[in-house]
């Protein structure tokens, strides 16, 4: 290649590892030596007798704790009424083993961990691989891009999809398990329904012993209770 098509195109001399963190994470790697130690399972080079890091195990360590924070960070300011039992459940979810391997999947980091596995081997390993890629991206190309990152591949995608849906009947679940431990009869029932029959929002109340203690609307029972669930949440247990 000459030197004046390397200057105009320099992404061509780059390896396709290289190209590979780039469609991962977003950004070309400076430090290219910290990715392939983050993809580099415990089972690759167990007895690996040379200076310095064997595994990813460290890079994990760190990772884990950048996307507990920036998760915690954004959801801070995404739901400033939501207490903090409520988002630390939240939180929780989108940092779960199950969560994390299912991006790691949609990511392709699968194909790139370098392993020695035999037999049955936990796909944990994947959601481990990708938060040693947080820390190496974290060391590389600091917070503000691994924010951008966390947000982007990890955050939003859980926050805008059927999960957050899950996550909210929490409330309605925190809700129940109060008044059975409380020994208090409760029930849901409509209040209200507006707009046409396929575009209906629903006003459903929370009683107890036929007082009505809190109401919510949402376009569909269940989540017209969730709501009036979260109401009731907030104004009378979240304090307690």
């Amino acid at each position: 290649m000459s030197q004046s098509k390397a200057r105009l195109f320099p992404f061509l001399k780059r390896s396709s590892f290289d190209k590979n963190i780039k469609e991962v994470i977003g950004y070309w790697p400076k430090e290219a030596a910290l990715y392939k130690l983050a993809l580099r399972h415990a089972s690759a080079y167990p007895f690996r007798k040379k200076k310095g890091e064997r595994n990813n195990e460290r890079l994990e360590f760190l990772g884990d704790a950048v996307i507990d924070l920036i998760v915690a960070d954004i959801l801070f300011y995404r739901f400033p009424t939501d207490d903090e039992g409520h988002l630390t459940k939240l939180r929780s979810k989108i940092v779960s083993r199950n969560n994390l391997n299912s991006v790691a999947d949609t990511l392709g980091i699968p194909n790139l961990v370098v392993a020695n596995l035999k037999g049955n081997h936990s796909e944990s390993i994947y959601g481990d691989a990708l938060e040693a890629i947080v820390g190496a991206m974290y060391l590389d190309h600091g917070m503000r891009r691994t924010e951008h990152f966390v947000t982007k591949c990890i955050v939003d995608p859980f926050l805008s999809c059927d999960n957050l849906e899950e996550t909210a009947l929490n409330y309605k679940s925190e809700v129940i398990e109060h008044f059975q431990a409380e020994k208090t009869n409760f029930k849901f029932e409509e209040i209200d329904r507006m707009g046409e029959q396929h575009n209906s929002t629903f006003i459903m109340g929370l009683y107890i012993e036929d007082e009505l203690v809190a109401k919510g609307e949402g376009s569909s029972k269940k989540k017209g209770e969730e709501a009036a669930s979260k109401e009731f949440y907030q104004n009378h247990i979240a304090n307690a």
